[in-house]
């Protein structure tokens, strides 16, 4: 009996030992392994890796960038002064009607008036063909540098092509374009940083093994900001374990418009009664808002995460308990400071100083609590 007794014990802790490697919903049944690995794409223009990374020159002759030697993988670090002699930089802002894109126009004409750089403008107001218009009205100007927000990528070789017969060098805004210097997110980062946050969240509340991730998304912008979608749902399984497939839904979100994203989630939501917990995140604040609103309005559980904390995100991480607003924060991308980069990378390129292919940006999760100590 003793040996037995033994036995059985023996074989006990071989089951919760195995258990505690893979993890148990309960004593002697198995279950996904709790722990999940990343999976950062590399390769991805606009959302190269550190070590993928290259340092350009600009050759004026012939209108293109070179590739120089010298480590890119480092940190970028502005470097504001006046120029020696008077600039003409052409902006192209990628939709004055949107907060995000107003942070950085206020901040282009006050560097542009400190340091005595002429600015010639135009407001692409995310439209294809308004991005082309914008390229050929602005390059017929001859400006020396471009700062290009062009947020559709299906137009990207088009309006590059214009800019490069004209050999004005561009720094382009959140979404890569061919022979142009890359300036903003680190995609993958930043949704994984938010992913995290949603996860923390759901475990908190012990809803782990309810979550069903919903990702507005829109192919339009690009492969790079798709990585910031990517990046959320590694984030969320990397605290809550992997999520089966069938419970990680997306939906194409293109108008960038919390109205689009509120009746698409509404959608989505009345075909999907069976979704339990929802987490979510979108390319940026404003569809992210859309989405929370929807899951209030139709008394779902879960949240939505916003990715870009302009003054869309800001206000909605203020409004109130994630409970009840369903908006859980914001990932700060903190588009104040573009057009500190956007002006130093000007400035270094026409110098003839060596810059890196991509510069991508620091990211910071701030929810209720802390989002007054950055944005007050």
């Amino acid at each position: 009996m003793k040996l037995q007794k033994s036995v059985a014990a023996a074989r006990l802790r071989v089951i919760l030992a195995a258990a505690a490697v893979v993890g148990v919903a309960s004593i002697g049944t198995l279950v996904q392994a709790d722990t999940f690995t990343p999976r950062p794409a590399g390769g991805i223009p606009g959302a190269l890796l550190p070590n993928e990374r290259t340092l350009w020159n600009y050759d004026f002759s012939t209108g293109k960038f070179v590739a120089v030697a010298g480590d890119a993988s480092g940190k970028y670090l502005p470097n504001l002064r006046k120029p020696s002699k008077q600039y003409t930089f052409a902006f192209a802002e990628g939709w004055a009607a949107i907060p995000f894109s107003v942070s950085i126009n206020k901040g282009v004409y006050k560097l542009a008036d400190e340091y005595g750089i002429k600015i010639i403008y135009c407001d692409q107001e995310f439209k294809p063909e308004k991005a082309v218009t914008c390229a050929e009205q602005l390059s017929q100007q001859k400006p020396d540098f471009a700062m290009v927000s062009n947020w559709q990528s299906g137009v990207a070789d088009a309006i590059m092509k214009i800019y490069d017969a004209a050999k004005i060098p561009v720094v382009n805004i959140d979404v890569w374009h061919p022979n142009g210097i890359f300036l903003g997110a680190d995609n993958y980062i930043s949704g994984q940083i938010g992913g995290k946050a949603a996860g923390e969240y759901a475990k908190s509340l012990g809803k782990c093994g309810e979550v069903t991730i919903f990702n507005g998304i829109n192919p339009g912008e690009g492969d790079a900001a798709a990585q910031r979608i990517a990046g959320f749902t590694d984030g969320v399984q990397e605290v809550c374990g992997a999520i089966p497939e069938d419970r990680i839904k997306t939906e194409i979100i293109d108008a960038g418009t919390t109205e689009q994203a509120l009746t698409k989630t509404t959608d989505w939501l009345t075909a999907n009664p069976q979704a339990g917990f929802v987490l979510s995140t979108t390319i940026d604040d404003a569809r992210s808002a859309g989405v929370a609103k929807a899951l209030a309005q139709n008394g779902r559980d879960g949240a939505a995460v916003a990715l870009g904390c302009d003054d869309i995100g800001v206000a909605a991480t203020k409004e109130g308990d994630p409970a009840v607003t369903k908006f859980l924060g914001c990932v700060a991308y903190f588009p104040e400071n573009y057009p500190d980069y956007m002006f130093s990378i000007g400035l270094d390129v026409l110098e003839g100083k060596s810059v890196p292919n991509e510069i991508h940006s620091e990211h910071k999760f701030l929810d209720k609590a802390s989002i007054a100590s950055v944005y007050p």
